[in-house]
């Protein structure tokens, strides 16, 4: 019987710890980013309905807010792709995953991680430059700061799913793309 409260407790610690991480994550989806004027972004969507209906497809509804958490798992989902891709392209990297050791995980991991920084800023600088024909006070300085805010946000999206996956209850990755349906 003690051995099955101290299981239960632990396994409670866990789910909440989960859950709690992945509210924050939701959470920061709906956190804009400074500096878009979500007003000029609201009436663009209003007039265009191309991007009306991708929107409410993608949210179900008809807002859309640019928030620090935007990019959310996808940049890494992304890297892990291409770094499968080189896997098999590449004879080096492909005996490297095949040895399977502690420091050649970590060297595959890191490289997934360098790569996943590339994709969040592709995509960062992709949203910023189409953001460009949409607010009206858009500059360079603006566009930078919404390039660092999406990638930061995506990197930090990133170290939360592996702390689920370390700290809480199931893969922390996993958890992310199936809330991201809900």
């Amino acid at each position: 019987m003690q051995i099955n409260k101290k299981f239960q407790k632990a396994l409670l610690k866990q789910i909440l710890f989960s859950i709690g991480v992945l509210f924050l994550i939701r959470f920061g989806t709906f956190l804009p980013v400074p500096g878009i004027n979500h007003n000029d972004l609201a009436f663009y969507i209003q007039r265009h309905s191309t991007t009306k209906s991708l929107i409410s497809t993608f949210s179900g509804d008809n807002t859309c807010i640019i928030g620090v958490f935007t990019l959310n798992i996808f940049p890494y989902i992304n890297a892990t792709i291409l770094v499968q891709l080189l896997v098999g392209f590449s004879p080096a990297l492909a005996r490297l995953q095949k040895e399977g050791e502690y420091e050649s995980q970590r060297t595959i991991n890191k490289l997934t991680r360098f790569f996943t920084i590339g994709w969040a800023l592709i995509q960062s600088i992709s949203i910023s430059l189409y953001l460009k024909q949409i607010l009206f006070d858009w500059n360079y300085i603006l566009g930078f700061e919404i390039v660092i805010w999406l990638t930061t946000g995506s990197m930090i999206v990133l170290w939360l799913s592996e702390t689920i996956t370390d700290y809480g209850l199931g893969n922390g990755t996993s958890l992310l793309i199936y809330t991201n349906y809900f």
